[in-house]
């Protein structure tokens, strides 16, 4: 009877989470096809984003099931994550195998070594696509056309500052065995998101959020990808209201909303909560109900969660 590993990314999964777990269960359950003893099964800890929707449903990709927690003793390998507060419920008890992720280590620990693959670049299946042809594993249409939507996405199309030569080089490699233009690929991606006018205010700000451990408490990060800018600021109200409700809910010490412009690259700040942390670190007055236009910011990783847990 074979055993099941489940490959998980974190809480509020992006594109780049749901990607790799489906690519890190391709590539276990390819490697394993003779001994057939262990099923990797890529899994999710939330609602689909709009674009790993379409992206599932146009290239016949296998959807990651949905679950809030794992079992003591649950085998498990984890994808652009190693944060325990973003991790799977339960995660702690859990045999934990392995790690793949781009983000700075944060907390992890374990009683056992494990396999911990982590590479300063712009999306995790930036790493997976090297993992692949290392292995000089073909990388199937359907595979690519995956792999090369996390890197666009987490990229914001190659325009955010945590790209690096090698995702521009995975990007064209990519985009050529899924026969797909790559700039024509990301924005019919991000445009799958919708019209923010027409969506609840908790997918807004909800969609693409962290907790992260900061000397003082906790905080939550959001950032919302976006190509009409005015439909994320024309709801400012309903958004601050409800960040502020999760702010007493959940006790952070702050919630900092990103609405991202991807074509003038750069992001509106909107705070609620500690306030006066949040402008000192980046030198703007985010009080009273103030918002800031930061030009260049398109990383929430590099450069907002970087410079707020370096305080």
């Amino acid at each position: 009877m074979s055993e099941t590993v489940l490959i998980c990314g974190h809480k509020n999964p992006d594109n780049d989470s749901i990607c790799a777990a489906i690519a890190a269960a391709y590539i276990a359950n390819t490697q394993n096809a003779a001994a057939q003893d262990v099923e990797y099964k890529a899994v999710r800890l939330g609602a689909l984003p709009a674009e790993s929707a379409w992206l599932i449903n146009e290239f016949g990709l296998k959807e990651p099931e949905l679950i809030e927690s794992v079992a003591e003793g649950q085998k498990l390998i984890l994808v652009d994550h190693n944060e325990p507060r973003q991790a799977v419920d339960g995660m702690p008890g859990a045999a934990l195998l392995a790690v793949v992720d781009h983000h700075a280590l944060a907390g992890l620990s374990t009683s056992a070594p494990i396999r911990y693959t982590n590479l300063p670049v712009g999306s995790t299946c930036t790493v997976l696509t090297r993992e692949m042809l290392n292995m000089g594993m073909e990388i199937p249409a359907n595979i690519a056309a995956c792999l090369l939507s996390a890197i666009l996405t987490d990229t914001v199309i190659m325009k955010s500052p945590t790209t690096t030569d090698l995702d521009r080089e995975y990007v064209a490699m990519l985009a050529g065995i899924a026969n797909v233009d790559p700039v024509a690929f990301g924005k019919q991606l991000f445009n799958c998101r919708g019209n923010a006018a027409d969506l609840p205010v908790a997918s807004i700000i909800g969609a693409d959020a962290k907790e992260f451990e900061l000397k003082t408490g906790v905080c939550y990060i959001a950032q919302y990808e976006t190509v009409d800018l005015q439909s994320v600021l024309g709801r400012e109200a309903e958004i601050r209201q409800a960040m502020a409700e999760m702010v007493a809910q959940k006790g952070y010490q702050f919630f900092l909303f990103l609405a991202t412009d991807i074509l003038e690259e750069g992001s509106q700040f909107i705070c609620e909560g500690d306030t006066a942390f949040v402008s000192e670190v980046f030198g703007v007055d985010l009080n009273d109900g103030n918002t800031a236009w930061m030009p260049g910011v398109l990383s929430r990783k590099k450069q907002v969660a970087a410079p707020i847990l370096a305080k």
